[in-house]
């Protein structure tokens, strides 16, 4: 193609780039929209909690205020416990308002022990409903990283959530997820995710990351495969193996560049 019709389709090809970003975009917002409505009945569980807590820590207050003398330093306590129930909340909301909103990719400094932490804790109680005992192993002195952290905690949520329903279905045996994170010799930084479910057969391995190719009965076969792309995107790599004696260890890794 000489020079003349290569800047004749340059601004259709940018036209089609754009495009195809903004599909991968929306792609991945209805991916953490779908995910999180999985999890909702779990966090109206982890709301309900400190709300209810919070409640009771006012009523005590109030008690405390009505003795004769009133008993101020327990209405302080008191008091001090239901703020931090109310922060507890505000917390957990916040948390699901980062990832349920849409934004246009970010380059920004990651934490990725504090980035893997808030979801461990949006899970938490998704784990406990289903048995799921969670351990992590974070390394420490991680690098800060450059990255989308929305689109990384995307990548660990939909991983902890898989395993988390890999495991619902085993009968017997512990249910144990181990997620872990290190810096490899190579200087990147990894995330394992593994599960003591019943593993995968290796057709379904070699399949997995392919689009619309789902084991889940009303699963819509995306959400691994954007999971790879946003790896891939922050310039690593997402695979899977089989764990041992049983179940899968998913893993990524992503340079380990200078924020």
């Amino acid at each position: 193609m000489d020079l003349a019709a290569q800047t004749a389709f340059a601004p259709e090809i940018g036209r089609r780039e754009r495009e195809l970003r903004e599909h991968h975009m929306q792609l991945a917002h209805t991916n953490r929209l779908v995910t999180m409505g999985e999890l909702s009945a779990s966090i109206a569980h982890e709301v309900n909690q400190p709300i209810a807590a919070g409640r009771n820590n006012v009523i005590a207050a109030l008690h405390f205020l009505n003795r004769d003398p009133p008993d101020l330093q327990e209405v302080r306590e008191a008091l001090a416990a239901a703020v931090k129930d109310a922060d507890r909340v505000s917390t957990i909301v916040g948390r699901m308002r980062a990832l349920m909103q849409k934004g246009s990719p970010r380059l920004d400094p990651v934490d990725i022990n504090e980035a893997l932490q808030e979801v461990i804790e949006l899970t938490r109680g998704e784990a406990l409903k289903n048995g799921v005992v969670v351990e992590s192993q974070l390394a420490q002195g991680l690098p800060v990283i450059a990255g989308d952290r929305v689109q990384l905690q995307q990548v660990a949520l939909n991983l902890i959530l898989n395993a988390v329903q890999a495991m619902g279905a085993v009968g017997e045996g512990a249910r144990q997820m181990l997620i872990t994170s290190r810096q490899t010799d190579l200087n990147d930084l990894y995330v394992g995710v593994r599960d003591t479910g019943p593993g995968l057969s290796p057709e379904t391995v070699s399949r997995l990351f392919e689009p619309f190719y789902t084991t889940k009965p009303n699963g819509m076969g995306m959400g691994l495969t954007i999971c790879r792309s946003i790896v891939e995107a922050h310039g690593g790599r997402l695979w899977v193996s089989a764990g041992q004696p049983r179940g899968a260890l998913f893993q990524f890794a992503i340079p380990a560049r200078p924020s």
